[in-house]
């Protein structure tokens, strides 16, 4: 092959690599080291190539049969950031030397800094940092690692708190660019730099294995008609924290850092919280991640299957041992100050409150706070006045801003399985019918929004959503007090019913007339009073539905 087809083939198979197909892109690489065994950009290539693919042994042999070819910066830079990927600090030190002596480029003075930080060698370190800030003084991950390289060796004193918020800023935007690694490394450090319970009970060197989740009797609690799975007390000679804090979780990674590390941030201690995640048997790298980031503190249990995502949030509170429950989705997370305000009002509450809630705020994908919730409380904290008869009506309060006393549980049963994704309302109308609820006048939790949550492909069902809402309605019919039962049920009914009459709208927008009339048969069903049947009628008239009422003759005719 002429030079000239080397450079050709070379150049395909880097427009291959750019365009990730990498199959094509090895074949041509090794053709070109065919002809010329030690072509060093072939080399190289295949080497981030392998990197790219996870496959290390492999990279560092085409990285290093590269630099043997011809040394450059490229390619010691390429081979330490390979090492430290690797936790192989020293070997890192070494490559990261060799390229600064090649060109002293900025992320090399950071990188170097912090292989030799890993290495213990921090005045050194420190001398890197402040290279990379000398060339770009606003290189804010060479500014934050400055600050941990401080603190390692107590000379950051007043900064600290602005070095904290340094490392926290670096591991959200890494977590949202997907690298999990990487934001692991600033989150940990954020939560050492503002968290001294956390620096001194966090474990990073021990070995751990994952627990399959430990089995719970299996009895029932009858509330009205229906029964609820029983949730076992705790033994009076245990060792009672006051928080746990459940977080559940299935497959889905790229929001369980931030969710974590919100609580781990206001962790006090074991006799004051537990933390444990429930791992609903997912495919992904969730062990890996939790124990990244919680090892020592976090109790991480993994289901041998899907059970559901009810019974898994049920199994978590029935491993429970705190004085109050709350669980989170792996996609939301709390505000500062969410466990200690609560905690002094619920110590000074009475007996006759089982729960509490606090503000909270609908956010989007991006974090994007779209509105906040204060059910029309305001800045005041108390007992909720008229709470039933508000929450009767309609699912006001989402679950990060709820927590339940274990023992409310334990009287009333955990949440309702069959009712996926609008169990947390049913169980919020079991409580407030037996229960007063505290309510704390501060937004101090947030629920994300997203069009990949499975609320979301629940809600986007349309029959499913009202069918479930009727269900939760009956349910509730069978055991609210007498004095308010019709007429909570009656408003409830045509909340619902106005609801989801919108939402025929949406289907036919789309063409789907068939969903329309399922969810009108639904809608119906939970609600056919004169006043709504009279509503349909009326919105039948409308030129928008002539396709449905075309729909409906024909089933009448059918």
């Amino acid at each position: 092959m002429p030079s000239q087809e080397v450079s050709q083939t070379l150049q395909l198979a880097i427009q291959h690599q750019q365009a990730n197909r990498l199959a094509q892109a090895q074949q041509l690489y090794h053709q070109v080291l065919e002809i010329q065994p030690n072509h060093p950009e072939a080399l190289y290539n295949l080497g981030m190539l392998a990197t790219e693919l996870g496959q290390t042994q492999t990279a560092l042999k085409w990285l290093t049969a590269a630099i043997q070819a011809q040394p450059d910066v490229k390619t010691w830079f390429s081979l330490g950031n390979l090492h430290v990927a690797q936790q192989q600090y020293a070997q890192a030190v070494t490559a990261y030397r060799q390229a600064l002596e090649l060109k002293p480029l900025l992320p090399i003075y950071n990188n170097l800094g912090y292989a030799l930080q890993q290495v213990g060698e921090f005045d050194e370190a420190i001398h890197y940092y402040q290279k990379a800030l000398e060339i770009k003084p606003d290189f804010i991950e060479a500014e934050a690692n400055l600050g941990n390289a401080l603190h390692a060796v107590g000379k950051l004193d007043e900064k600290q708190i602005y070095y904290a918020q340094l490392n926290h800023k670096l591991g959200l935007q890494r977590e949202k660019a997907g690298d999990l690694k990487t934001a692991v490394v600033y989150y940990r450090q954020w939560l050492k730099l503002i968290n001294p319970h956390y620096n001194s009970a966090v474990d990073e060197k021990t070995t751990q294995t994952e627990i399959l989740t430990p089995s719970v009797p299996q009895s029932e609690v009858t509330v009205g008609a229906y029964q609820f799975p029983a949730i076992p007390p705790v033994s009076d000679s245990e060792i009672r924290p006051f928080w746990t804090v459940v977080i559940t979780v299935y497959n889905r990674t790229e929001y369980l850092l931030e969710c974590l590390t919100s609580v781990l941030a206001q962790w006090q201690g074991f006799a004051e919280m537990e933390i444990i995640v429930m791992d609903n048997a997912s495919q992904t790298p969730v062990f890996e991640i939790v124990n990244s980031i919680g090892k020592g503190i976090v109790r991480y249990y993994r289901n041998q299957e899907n059970i559901g995502p009810i019974k898994n949030m049920n199994a978590g509170i029935a491993n429970s041992r705190g004085k109050w429950i709350h669980v989170l989705h792996d996609d939301d997370y709390v505000l500062p100050g969410f466990y200690a305000q609560l905690k002094q009002s619920l110590q000074q509450c009475p007996d006759s409150v089982g729960a509490a809630m606090t503000g909270f705020e609908y956010i989007n994908e991006i974090g994007e706070v779209l509105h906040s919730e204060k059910y029309g409380y305001g800045e005041h904290s108390g007992i909720a006045q008229d709470w039933l008869v508000k929450i009767g009506v309609v699912c006001l309060v989402m679950l990060p801003a709820v927590v339940i006393r274990r023992a409310t549980f334990e009287r009333l049963g955990g949440y309702y399985p069959q009712l996926p994704e609008i169990s947390d309302w049913e169980m919020n109308k079991r409580i407030a019918t037996f229960y007063d609820w505290w309510y704390e006048g501060a937004i101090l939790a947030r629920y994300r929004l997203h069009s990949q949550g499975l609320s979301n492909e629940y809600w986007l069902s349309g029959w499913k959503q009202a069918m479930a809402l009727r269900r939760a309605i009956e349910m509730s019919e069978s055991y609210l007090p007498a004095k308010y039962c019709a007429e909570i049920t009656s408003k409830a009914r045509s909340h619902y019913f106005n609801i989801n009459l919108e939402h025929v709208k949406t289907f036919l927008e789309a063409s789907d007339v068939d969903g329309a009339f399922r969810l009108i048969q639904e809608i119906l069903k939970l609600d056919s009073s004169p006043q709504a049947v009279t509503k349909l009628f009326t919105w039948l008239t409308q030129a928008q539905a002539a396709p449905l009422r075309k729909e409906i003759v024909s089933k009448l005719f059918s």
